[in-house]
């Protein structure tokens, strides 16, 4: 994951936290943190994969250039 994603993770964590710790969490809330924190794993695996494809873009060029 990048900082960027950990970053909103690590808030998403504190904000749930802290509102089921004051009371203040709607079912509707929860839901939405859900939804956030689902979609947060989507584009930290996207990442993932965007960054592997350019790893093996990267050695593949290397490869070339050295024959």
């Amino acid at each position: 994951m990048r900082k960027s994603h950990a970053d909103a993770v690590e808030w998403l964590i504190e904000t749930v936290k802290e509102a089921l710790e004051n009371g203040t969490a709607s079912e509707e809330d929860l839901q939405e943190w859900l939804l956030a924190a689902v979609l947060l794993e989507e584009m930290a695996q996207e990442d993932a994969e965007e960054a592997k494809l350019s790893d093996f873009l990267a050695l593949e060029i290397a490869g070339r250039t050295l024959h």
